[in-house]
């Protein structure tokens, strides 16, 4: 089982707000008092999105170069995000 994220709690919140029938007294009955941290996009759907599109064009020429012009980031931090996906892709 792996550990629960500030995502994963975030998401249970938005779900539970997002319900038609949710008014303002039934969230804060079942959230009040609690602090709720909201995630970046850069650390959660940005790299996710990177992650996707790199590995949907593994093996374009120049696709680094791409990805870091299309997100405004280095081409460094394309690799960073990118460096699990590039292992396993090279295991094979």
């Amino acid at each position: 089982m792996s550990a629960i994220t500030n995502l994963d709690l975030f998401e249970e919140f938005f779900k539970f707000i997002k319900k038609d029938d949710t008014d303002l007294e039934a969230v804060i009955k079942e959230f009040g008092g609690t602090t709720y941290y909201i995630p970046s996009y850069k650390t959660t759907l940005r790299n996710e999105e990177i992650l996707k599109e790199y590995k949907k064009c593994v093996g374009e020429i120049g696709l680094t170069k791409k990805l870091s012009k299309k997100y405004n980031l280095t081409e460094r931090q394309i690799q960073d995000i990118t460096k699990e996906a590039r292992q396993a892709s090279s295991l094979f």
